[in-house]
């Protein structure tokens, strides 16, 4: 069993994940390479923290050390990563962006989870810094916040696609019970579910929500239970309590830990739904090295965050590499907003400017799995970025 705590399946995607360029920050220069001083506001501590945080922070500076220097118009550079807990809340963003800025003179800045990307916003507009910000959805974005972007997949885009699926595929699934996070988190996700579901003409019986590090969760299950679900989203702890009581129906979740299976047993979860990128070993063969030689380093699981992570930095050095610059702010959002970058999960652009106005954000394929065993997943379906985003402007424009 893998040395971890127990995750809460449906908490991040993530959850998520965020990248920024600041104009001119403190450059170093040792043997003709500059350091590019890149600020992570990451939670690292508490349960955020163990779920979150340091399995990001482990594959940030990993694939970091991969990619080592890259040339940016004609000049060599490398990464140097300051790491900031930012204790997944608005007064840790606002305490992390700040340092960042003020004292630690950062190029590029970093934050993840919504709550406290959001307060650090401001803060990055009035200096001109790019900023990106995980699990959004399409309409935290929009012309009025020119320098805020999103490299991680998002709720928004997948959803809908699943919903697509589901629709086809069961269509005995008419009423749809979810449970997730409390905060913006939380709510991010079930404005996706809800848009989704209801698009697709079923209907939200349960719409729950928990604080983080809750261990009962029989008072909420009772309460989904009475609503007589054909389809839960959540994690799988609740859903252990909900086949226990009798419940017959399909699960599904966004975000998939094989920890969060360990600890309610293989066989609960046999026949669960999954969807959004995840670094499963079968689909992507970049993504299964990178596992294998992420989760032998650390002796720790890769998770869904994580991963997106790595892709946050193979998006923002393809980013200044096509863009020619590592100062030019207007240049590095124009080659974002029309460049396609390399991502473990394949070629990615950032689109959505039909719901938003502006774009600025990852459009990414959206696989769908379901359990059959123990670390074994067959995959259904595989929409494309381009379906998966058309979908997304058909759910929710």
């Amino acid at each position: 069993m893998k040395r971890w705590l127990s995750l809460l399946a449906i908490v991040v995607l993530g959850l998520a994940l965020v990248i920024g360029a600041a104009c001119g920050g403190g450059k170093e220069k040792e043997e003709g390479v500059t350091e590019l001083k890149w600020g992570i506001g990451l939670p690292l501590s508490g349960l955020y923290g163990a779920i979150v945080g340091i399995p990001e922070k482990h594959a940030l500076e990993l694939v970091a050390e991969k990619i080592g220097e890259f040339t940016v118009g004609g000049e060599q550079y490398r990464w140097k990563l300051i790491f900031e807990d930012n204790r997944a809340s608005a007064e840790g963003g606002v305490a992390s962006a700040t340092k960042f800025i003020y004292e630690d003179d950062v190029d590029f800045m970093h934050q993840t989870l919504k709550d406290p990307g959001m307060a650090a916003l401001p803060i990055c507009q009035e200096k001109g810094m790019l900023l990106g910000i995980s699990t959004c959805n399409f309409d935290d974005f929009s012309p009025d916040t020119p320098y805020l972007f999103q490299t991680s997949a998002t709720w928004s885009l997948h959803a809908p696609a699943f919903f697509d699926w589901l629709t086809r595929e069961h269509p005995e699934v008419k009423r749809v019970a979810m449970c997730g996070p409390e905060g913006l988190l939380g709510e991010a996700i079930a404005d996706a579910v809800r848009a989704s579901a209801e698009h697709y003409g079923l209907e939200m019986v349960a719409e729950e929500s928990y604080p983080m590090g809750l261990v009962e969760f029989m008072p909420i299950v009772t309460k989904i239970m009475a609503r007589d679900p054909d389809l839960f989203v959540g994690e799988v702890a609740p859903y252990d309590l909900m086949k226990a009581m009798g419940y017959k129906g399909l699960a599904a979740t966004p975000y998939w830990t094989e920890s969060s299976a360990e600890q309610v047993g293989w066989d609960v979860c046999q026949g669960y739904l999954i969807f959004m990128p995840h670094p499963m070993r079968d689909v992507w063969p970049e993504v299964a090295t990178f596992r294998a030689e992420y989760e032998d380093r650390y002796d720790v699981e890769l998770t869904p965050s994580a991963i997106l992570a790595v892709n946050l930095i193979y998006v923002l050095t393809g980013a200044l590499e096509q863009a020619g610059t590592v100062d030019d702010v207007d240049k590095i959002i124009e080659t974002m907003e029309t460049g396609t970058f390399d991502t473990m999960f394949g070629p990615a652009r950032l689109g959505g400017e039909e719901l938003n106005g502006i774009g600025h954000v990852a459009i990414y394929p959206t696989p769908i799995y379901r359990v059959i065993g123990e670390e074994e997943y067959e995959l259904l379906a595989m929409y494309t970025p381009e379906e998966s985003e058309a979908l997304a402007v058909e759910v929710l424009k």
